[in-house]
């Protein structure tokens, strides 16, 4: 075990958790955060000594290690200021003067925990030869996050703190950034193309040779286009994510790319892929006016959607400036490809618009001269007839008896490729010109003009000016793994206690806006569980996120189930609900439920939860639903408060029964009814059921104010009512019982230990 210790020397972090946009601090510091800050000490320090190199050595063990236990306290977020930032690259007139200087405005969220220490622990991992080398380098580290947040970093052999948040595989309460392997030799690149621009230039001189294309196989699968072009670019959005704002890019690409399209990629990859897992690499293409973001943004939404990986290893190396340019200026002025490949690895490639196809045909060109396998094209949007790639054998023939064999001749010598490397969308165009002498004088033409039109540029230019265009962009490093975090379970006897088929790792949604009373559970639960079923990104949903068999019959198995959580049990308590419950069969693996339900309910960009889902329902329901990851939730929203152990139980929304009774011995029949209902989620039958009209929890309604469920096979109504059930001994939560448990109905807390509280209660 060892541990990377962090002291914040000024009783604060600051670092923004959502990227650009700056509105809420990170806290804890993510460990990618932290590695980044080793680097960086690392990259600034001699490169011609022998310690300089075992502290590489060091680093690139570091990332190879699994993701740290972390140990930190609670934070509070200082209330956010903007400032006023002095602009730097003013070049004329009395903007020089300081009085006269313009300034932007700026944030910085800072999190002030309680405790400015935090460790990062490997709790299985000894350190080994790595020791001096990784102490000598923390000791370099002098701040983490911005340049103000000033740390003293050290390394404990044996660290014995207890970490309070823990990676899993399932549901987490927040996500954070972990370094990956290759990680230091990304970031590398990133600090090479700041430091070493001359270096830069030469290594794009080497790649001014035409970029290399591949013939297309037979059967290779059309593209599929996921937005119509006009909704596309007229999306508010469409410009600043062309221009390279992520934000913009991820809420434009977000709110285009549907369930439809989603299963459409599925179905490409269920018949050209041999292993299911294709990496997503995206065409990152350098604009007039910036690095153009929908690409990048586009491939992490789907590999969050269809939890593939996306590599960032590849990048585009040149511009092109595509955008509003003719056929022959698309062929003329080609996109070049650079970056790691995996060996025998198959890729999907993603761009943003599809036009002729020729950044996707060399960008495969380049996969598979290093050695990977191209299966596929998504683009988000483009001409429906560019989805076609691979030029039929009619297109080609056409092209070769226009134009005779010495266009096809003088294309090999100029670009390096036959006619059989073109696209459909391109051998069409060439067919369509009027003749060769037209075709070379007009790819001359564009030539010339290179990236900037009526100005020719050498290659040094060239890459001068790409320089230039990186030096204006964005340099933060695009984070290329996500790990979830969750706190530690508490060691207890919980197991030995008995419990129902229902996981106590409840999912809490906190509720904004208009609140509604409990009554309106149905109509909440119903509004929720259609907003999941659209939104999950396995279509069709599997069975127990559903409730429904492949074949639309209703599963036998039990299912998730969604509850209200009220503010309920106490002195003042109203009855309006708070927040809503995800409860998960205990059958559920973590890692299932994680693949379904994290997709939903984060961002993919910034791995903070999403704030845009409303629940409306066209008559009073209007509310927002967002996940709770606060370290002390109100007490409705604590799952210990619905899940501990006890003997008795009240119900919070009322049960109803699965079947009707009449006669005079209807209450103790309901009564055993209810026992049963308890046995069929597994728990042990109670001693006593009392049924009422009025629930034992304070600030319940009463049980006539609840609508009645509707049975879905004959239409018929349930009767509900409150009940208190007596087991002999502890049982743990949650308990939902009752026709209508998946639903909301039947939900009960424990009231062995009654709070009177007041306004911490809720």
């Amino acid at each position: 075990m060892f541990a990377l210790g962090l002291h914040y020397l000024n009783g604060w972090s600051m670092a923004a958790a959502d990227g650009a946009r700056k509105e809420r601090a990170e806290w804890p510091p993510h460990p990618d955060r932290v590695f980044m800050a080793l680097a960086a000490a690392w990259f600034e320090t001699d490169e011609n000594t022998n310690e300089h190199a075992k502290e590489g050595d060091a680093l690139r063990w570091l990332q190879t290690l699994p993701p740290p236990a972390i140990a930190a306290s609670e934070a509070k977020d200082r209330t956010l200021v903007t400032s006023y930032v002095p602009v730097n690259d003013i070049k004329r007139g009395l903007d020089l003067v300081p009085e006269r200087r313009p300034r932007h405005p700026r944030s910085f969220p800072v999190a002030i925990p309680r405790c400015p220490v935090v460790r990062l622990i490997w709790q299985e991992v000894e350190l080994g030869a790595h020791r001096n080398a990784l102490e000598q380098l923390a000791a370099k580290v002098t701040h983490v996050g911005h340049s103000a947040s000033f740390v003293q970093a050290w390394v404990e052999p044996d660290c014995v703190a207890a970490p309070c948040w823990v990676p899993t595989k399932g549901i987490a309460v927040q996500w954070l950034r972990v370094p990956s392997p290759g990680r230091l030799e990304r970031l590398a690149r990133r600090y090479d193309s700041i430091s070493h621009a001359e270096e830069h230039a030469e290594a794009e001189l080497k790649a001014m040779t035409p970029p290399p294309r591949k013939p297309w196989p037979a059967g290779f699968p059309n593209a599929i286009l996921l937005a119509e072009e006009m909704a596309t670019k007229r999306h508010s959005l469409y410009t600043d994510a062309k221009a390279g704002s992520d934000l913009a890019a991820a809420g434009l690409v977000g709110s285009l790319v549907d369930g439809q399209g989603i299963r459409a990629i599925q179905a490409l990859l269920a018949k050209a892929s041999k292993n299911g897992a294709p990496l997503l690499v995206s065409a990152h293409a350098y604009e007039r006016e910036g690095v153009n973001a929908i690409p990048a943004a586009l491939a992490q939404l789907l590999g969050q959607r269809l939890g593939l990986e996306f590599s960032t290893a590849v990048t585009q190396s040149n511009v092109v400036s595509h955008t509003g340019a003719d056929g022959y200026g698309r062929m003329a002025r080609q996109a070049r490809f650079e970056g790691d490949v995996r060996q025998a690895h198959e890729y999907v490639m993603v761009d943003d618009f599809i036009g002729q196809g020729g950044t996707l045909a060399n960008l495969r060109g380049w996969i598979e001269k290093q050695g990977g396998k191209v299966v596929g094209a998504v683009g988000l949007t483009g001409k429906p007839y560019s989805a076609k790639l691979r030029p039929s054998k009619e297109q080609l023939h056409e092209l070769r008896k226009k134009h005779g064999a010495n266009l096809e001749k003088w294309w090999k010598q100029h670009f390096d490729h036959a006619f059989n490397c073109l696209t459909q969308s391109e051998a069409r165009y060439l067919a369509r010109s009027p003749d060769v002498d037209t075709i070379r004088a007009r790819i001359a033409e564009a030539e010339c003009k290179g990236n900037r039109p009526n100005h020719k540029r050498s290659a040094r230019e060239q890459e001068k000016h790409i320089r230039g265009l990186r030096a204006q962009s964005p340099m933060r490093p695009i984070p290329d793994r996500w790990q979830g975090y969750s706190y530690p379970e508490a060691s207890s006897s919980s197991d030995v206690v008995p419990h129902s088929v229902f996981d106590p790792r409840l999912v809490v949604l906190s509720l904004g806006g208009k609140r509604p009373p409990l009554s309106a559970t149905l109509k909440l639960t119903g509004a929720l569980r259609g907003l999941l079923m659209r939104e999950c990104p396995q279509q069709p949903p599997p069975e127990w996120f559903s409730g429904h068999q492949r074949d639309g019959k209703a599963s036998v198995a039990p299912h998730m189930a969604l509850a209200p959580l009220a503010f309920a049990g106490s002195r003042h308590a109203d009855g309006r609900i708070m927040g809503l419950a995800l409860i998960l069969p205990r059958e559920t693996k973590q890692e299932a439920a994680g693949r379904c339900l994290e997709s939903i309910l984060r961002d993919p960009d910034t791995g903070l939860p999403r704030e845009d889902f409303r629940l409306f329902d066209g008559d009073r329901l209007d509310c927002s639903v967002m996940l709770e990851t606060r370290e002390r939730p109100p007490r409705n929203l604590d799952p210990g408060i619905w899940t501990k152990a006890s003997r008795r139980w009240a119900s919070v929304t009322p049960v109803a029964l699965n079947r009707h009774f009449d006669g005079d011995d209807y209450w103790d029949r309901s009564a055993e009814s209810v026992k049963d209902m308890c046995e069929h989620i597994d728990l042990p039958r109670p001693c006593e059921v009392l049924l009422h009209p009025v629930s034992l929890v304070e600030g319940v309604p009463h049980a006539r104010e609840f609508p009645q469920l509707v049975r879905k096979r004959d239409g018929g109504r349930c009767r509900h009512h409150h009940a208190v059930v007596i087991f002999g001994e502890p049982v743990r939560g949650p308990v939902l019982i009752g026709a209508g448990r998946f639903r909301g109905y039947g939900l009960c807390r424990p009231i062995d230990c009654c709070d009177h509280g007041g306004h911490n209660d809720r």
